[in-house]
């Protein structure tokens, strides 16, 4: 009974989207730092993240992606709770301007999960561990085989109120720089 279930699925998921089965996704690499920080005022940090772009997950101009990552943040005010480690996993949608010759703007949103590995930076109290990363940028890629990225983008972290103490942690820009593999 479970195989024939999971064999209906795997049917009916190649019915619905069958250019799933022969697209080659685009892996690739983003990193981050801190360009202005808004709270905590005195902070900075990088962010190391894993991109996966499945071919089957555009339509039209838009499409779904998925990333995986590491951020450090560190303040240089404070003489306790300084530093804060977060892991993060999000699907990204973006949309893709037209293509401008050897350039491709794009526009792109997120709100995934986060994993933050201390309750505390400086005087801010997250309450929890698990909080929810909310990202917001533009930025595009270069080159004949669109390989390279540049953007910008602003980063909240926040509990969404699941825990009373919900100080969050907002990035008003931080400067990001990738490189996607080639198929």
């Amino acid at each position: 009974m479970r195989v024939a279930k999971k064999n209906f699925i795997l049917i009916l998921f190649a019915l619905l989207f069958p250019h799933c089965i022969f697209a080659s996704p685009y892996y690739g690499a983003t990193f981050s730092y801190v360009q202005i920080p808004k709270e905590p005022e005195f902070m900075y940090g990088y962010q190391f993240l894993v991109n996966y772009d499945p071919d089957c997950l555009k339509w039209r101009q838009f499409n779904l992606y998925f990333d995986g990552g590491f951020s450090h943040l560190w303040v240089t005010n404070w003489p306790h709770y300084r530093e804060l480690n977060i892991y993060t996993l999000s699907p990204i949608v973006r949309y893709n301007f037209k293509k401008r010759g050897f350039i491709s703007p794009y526009l792109e949103i997120s709100i995934g999960l986060a994993y933050l590995n201390h309750t505390r930076l400086e005087d801010r109290k997250f309450g929890i561990h698990l909080a929810f990363q909310d990202r917001f940028g533009i930025g595009f890629y270069v080159g004949n085989k669109q390989q390279f990225s540049l953007g910008i983008h602003a980063v909240h972290y926040s509990n969404a109120h699941l825990a009373s103490d919900n100080s969050g942690i907002s990035i008003a820009m931080e400067i990001d720089i990738g490189y996607r593999f080639s198929r």
